[in-house]
């Protein structure tokens, strides 16, 4: 879905550590803890796991040779020399794992805590204007994610800040490392993770060859969500080899002690939906990478950096990528009927934002089961969308035109969201096996249509406007 708040997340996401998000950390430390105990008791290697344990991570060789120490020193800023040297040893281990080449010299600096709180600020959420913050927050909000005066940038600035532990920046070509103590094990891995990104960027470079841009991004924000969680997923598996190859016992021990006693009030109170999303790139991205490493190990995850996965439904279903591409989808031109109305968003939502919207509303009562939801957005072609405004009296509406695979599928999802209009609204003022309306004080108007192959979802505060689009929707939609 193509708000700021997705782009901000993919602009700091693919500079931070694994350590910045929760739930991968864990799964690296779990998953090396369950890889030891079914091992010798020494630090286990790729070819000497089990065969249980090499199905998900195959037997590896990675290049004989390392690089040159003249290759790999870069500049660096205010460290220690005996951190600059562990860091030295770091990105030796990790090109060798990975088995792409440094190709420049890479800048490295320490940032304090009250550092980090600062660049986040200055850069991250700069450009982020007022405006651009209400008007994610609108669009949220009719998606049903987010209440309407939710205080989004400053959760985003607090978040970020508690999150980041290391950062690779794609503009300046620099490492940052958030470290107020000591370089430990869980800054040692951070390190792995976030080197891995450099040598991504130097051979495959996020913007002129990924196009990793703003500008692309606004247009194509399924696109820049795929190639993030492959980004990402590439990091953490390395970091996973990494933590079973290159760690030391003291590494290990000290990053299972950092994550028993580790808090994160503001992720732990920051809104569900928004702690998914955070960790989609890292989780789903993982399970792309993993099964791309499955059937050509490096090879076959390099291929993907040069013909990038194109939506969120290709990283959910791996079977599905590279063949399966997003279809072109429209939302017609309704400005001749929405009087007094103005263009205020618009983007695509992709399968993964589908689930989100019916698995982790806003208020706990709205929600669908997770597997329903999993299974009512699969299926899922395209979409597009639109939020128009009057800014005479604000009202909103919104309009959603989904494509499907099937008809079968755009039956599946119209099933399952007017059980989520219940649960939302209330039952319905009329019902069929096609078309659900409500009408809710609040919400105003929200329709849902299925139509063929397409979903029709319409939702305002103005009746008018709704009936309006509604009709002039009907006429206008492309039909399969």
């Amino acid at each position: 879905m193509m708000m700021r708040t997705r782009r901000n997340i993919f602009v700091t996401f693919v500079l931070i550590g694994l350590i910045a998000c929760l739930g991968i950390g864990t799964l690296a430390t779990v998953a090396l803890i369950t890889l030891r105990a079914v091992n010798t008791p020494s630090t286990p290697t790729v070819e000497t796991l089990s065969q249980d344990t090499a199905r998900v991570f195959p037997t590896q060789r990675p290049p004989s040779r390392l690089p040159t120490t003249e290759t790999t020193t870069p500049t660096t800023v205010s460290l220690p020399p005996d951190i600059a040297a562990q860091m030295d040893e770091i990105e030796q281990q990790v090109t060798r794992i990975r088995g792409l080449q440094p190709r420049t010299p890479l800048r490295r600096e320490l940032l304090t805590t009250s550092q980090l709180h600062q660049k986040v600020t200055d850069d991250f959420l700069k450009d982020y204007t007022p405006a651009e913050v209400e008007k994610d927050v609108t669009t949220l909000s009719l998606f049903g994610l987010l209440p309407r005066n939710f205080d989004l940038y400053s959760l985003l600035r607090d978040l970020y800040t508690e999150q980041i532990a290391g950062f690779y920046d794609d503009d300046t070509k620099t490492m940052y490392v958030i470290q107020d103590e000591a370089f430990r094990g869980p800054q040692r891995s951070t390190y792995a993770h976030e080197y891995t990104h450099a040598l991504q960027d130097q051979t495959f470079d996020f913007k002129g060859g990924l196009k990793m841009t703003d500008e692309v991004c606004d247009q194509q924000s399924e696109y820049c969500a795929a190639v993030q969680s492959l980004i990402e997923g590439d990091a953490s598996l390395t970091e996973q080899f990494w933590l079973l190859n290159a760690a030391t016992p003291e590494d290990r021990k000290q990053i299972q002690e950092f994550y028993q006693n580790y808090q994160s009030p503001v992720f732990d109170t920051t809104p569900e939906f928004l702690q998914q999303d955070f960790l989609f790139p890292y989780r789903q991205g993982l399970d792309f990478v993993l099964d791309l490493y499955q059937k050509g190990r490096w090879d076959a995850i390099n291929a993907a950096f040069k013909h990038p996965p194109l939506s969120t439904e290709q990283i959910l279903h791996p079977e599905k990528y590279p063949n399966d591409a997003p279809l072109e989808v429209n939302v017609p031109d309704l400005s001749p009927v929405l009087t007094g109305y103005e263009p205020y968003d618009e983007g695509e939502i992709g399968e993964w934002y589908l689930y989100l919207i019916l698995a982790y509303a806003e208020k706990q009562a709205w929600r669908l089961n997770e597997k329903i939801a999993a299974q009512a957005a699969a299926g899922w072609g395209g979409d597009a969308y639109q939020v128009w405004r009057n800014p005479q009296n604000e009202e909103t509406l919104l309009l959603v035109n989904i494509r499907w695979d099937s008809e079968n599928d755009a039956k599946e999802f119209y099933n399952a969201f007017r059980q989520y209009g219940i649960q939302r609204w209330g039952q319905p003022l009329s019902t069929t096996t096609t078309t659900s309306r409500w009408q809710e004080s609040a919400a105003g108007q929200s329709i849902l249509i299925r139509e063929n192959s397409h979903t029709i979802w319409i939702l305002g505060s103005d009746a008018k406007a709704v009936t309006d689009a509604l009709e002039a929707f009907q006429t206008l939609i492309p039909q399969p």
